[in-house]
């Protein structure tokens, strides 16, 4: 079945089976009971308090909030101005009472006085702490992934909490508002005193193989190892390419796109669909109808690409001037809504994976340089609900450009490298900042006459264990061409490869989007007549896999 989207409305036929990594039954549940939501203060009453959100936004009775004041100033390391303030957790309060668009609250802990308007945002800036009350082997990779997928908290170190904490003094001594606790029945979360806030179970498997104790209630696969290693003898494997004349039609916009990206942008467990057009960015539920959020583009210049994390609804979105320079652009997405959060940003801003886990966890903002579009400052940003804070300056290699670089493990030593598509069009591999590794010649036109934007995903595309990277480019000298090829970046036999994985398109992508085990691919295609707008496609791949000989 084809299905079309438009403005104002998408109707897109999602990947079935969408699901995260976790042991526990009811990931999607978890991610949606744990999800960021910001709110403010609409009213004080000694140690209670109204906020501004309530049943229709999600909120639960004992939902924590931390309530912000404003702190120090930040300073522009460079000219000592006023950049903006580090905001300053101020009270920790719980939902005793959710309505239908607000909430009665109550104060548990508070540091200076609480006034209608401050921020408040759930579960963000709360010391989280993460126990085992069963006897299991690789519970560390499960807290290790809780807080990948819950950065706002502040997680403890597991030394400094004993498996013993589960009772309200101990969680009071150590600070502790949040414990996740792993026991028998299955995960549980506490809040303070000891309350107990949700109940997830987890899957249990019979795998003897990796039990060190009772009972093993994960079911892990170690692909590596169970999909290749049969009897002692290795198979060797090769990376299989798409084929866009068998691929899967799965919709369709009616205008040529500028980029299309995939994501639960808001944490909630459902998929966004996030396009931008010359007009503006859109975002849509992805595989339903409904509201379309919408950001409509005034003034000068056109956008070359935006960047959005995952869970917490960031979106940033850089714009190039005509003869005039750039700006870029801070948006957040919650409730079907798109807010702007601050505007004439003088940096190019992109949200990268900086430790190769598959988050992108980080903001980077990169100066502008009139010549060569990129300068050498690049800072490490924090996005808010008043505006980006700068945090610190990073060290990034020669020819860098954020919105063109991916980090990713792709040798499997442990060290991430940085791939960066250079400001000649070659693509270059850095490991500790030595350059390891570089194309022979231009995968991308050169800057700043054109390839803006060139995204990279990370996926195991021939499930050996290792990372490879996909992004739209051209091979060899062939970048003269009109149209992208898909190309791939990994490691095979100890060295470094790129390949074209599909035959050239005539046409742009504009999309690239790992959902599940599952590749799509946004094809952008330009007017055929003065006045048209063209039109854009959205083709399924196929499934990731391996093949033999």
């Amino acid at each position: 079945m084809i299905i079309a989207f438009s403005i104002p409305c998408v109707l897109l036929q999602a990947v079935s089976g969408y699901s995260g990594s976790y042991p526990v039954y009811s990931y999607d549940q978890l991610l949606k009971d744990f999800a960021p939501l910001s709110a403010s203060v609409a009213g004080v009453s000694g140690y209670s308090l109204i906020l501004d959100r309530g049943r229709n936004h999600g909120v639960n009775t004992g939902d924590l909030f931390e309530v912000y004041g404003k702190g120090t100033q930040v300073l522009d390391p460079d000219n000592g101005e006023i950049i903006g303030y580090i905001k300053k957790p101020l009270a920790t309060i719980r939902v005793t009472r959710p309505e239908d668009g607000e909430s009665v609250c109550e104060v548990l802990s508070a540091q200076g006085p609480l006034s209608v308007g401050q921020p408040a945002m759930r579960y963000s800036d709360m010391a989280a702490a993460f126990v085992v009350r069963s006897c299991l082997g690789p519970a560390h990779e499960f807290r290790r992934d809780l807080e990948q997928t819950f950065p706002d908290l502040v997680w403890l170190d597991p030394s400094d909490v004993p498996s013993d904490v589960l009772d309200p003094q101990s969680m009071k001594t150590l600070g502790i508002v949040l414990l996740f606790a792993l026991e028998q029945e299955g995960l549980k979360v506490y809040g303070p005193d000891l309350a107990l806030l949700h109940e997830y179970p987890v899957f249990r498997t019979e795998d003897t193989e990796r039990r060190k104790c009772g009972t093993d209630i994960f079911e892990e696969a170690d692909h590596a190892e169970h999909r290749y290693d049969m009897g002692g003898r290795k198979l060797k494997t090769y990376i299989r390419s798409f084929d866009l004349g068998n691929a899967r039609l799965v919709g369709r916009l009616p205008e040529s796109a500028i980029q299309v990206d995939i994501i639960d942008l808001d944490g909630d467990g459902k998929l966004e669909i996030i396009y931008l057009l010359p007009s503006g960015l859109y975002v849509a539920r992805y595989g339903s109808t409904g509201e379309l959020a919408s950001h409509r583009f005034g003034g000068p210049g056109h956008p070359v690409g935006f960047s959005a994390v995952k869970t917490h609804g960031w979106i940033a979105l850089n714009v190039l001037l005509y003869g005039a320079g750039m700006r870029s652009i801070l948006l957040s997405y919650q409730d079907l809504t798109l807010n702007l959060i601050q505007d004439e940003i003088n940096l190019w801003l992109a949200f990268v994976d900086r430790d190769g886990d598959g988050l992108k966890e980080s903001l980077l903002g990169q100066s502008f340089d009139a010549g060569i579009m990129f300068g050498q400052k690049v800072y490490l940003m924090e996005p808010g609900n008043e505006g980006l804070e700068y945090r610190d300056r990073i060290a990034c290699p020669k020819n860098f450009s954020v919105i063109r670089s991916s980090w990713s493990d792709l040798n499997g030593n442990g060290d991430t490298e940085i791939c960066t598509i250079d400001y000649a069009g070659k693509l270059c591999i850095y490991e500790t900042g030595q350059l390891l590794w570089s194309s022979s010649n231009r995968v991308s036109p050169q800057l700043p006459a054109g390839g803006f934007a060139k995204w990279f995903i990370s996926a195991d595309v021939d499930g050996n264990g290792l990372p490879e990277l996909l992004f739209p480019g051209v091979p060899g000298e062939k970048s003269a061409l009109a149209g992208d090829w898909l190309m791939l970046l990994g490691w095979v036999d100890g060295e470094y490869i790129l390949k074209s994985m599909m035959q050239p398109v005539d046409a742009s992508i504009c999309g690239l989007v790992a959902v599940q085990d599952q590749l799509i691919t946004g094809i952008a295609r330009p007017a055929q007549k003065p006045g048209g707008k063209g039109e854009s496609f959205l083709y399924s791949l196929g499934q990731f896999g391996m093949s033999t000989d």
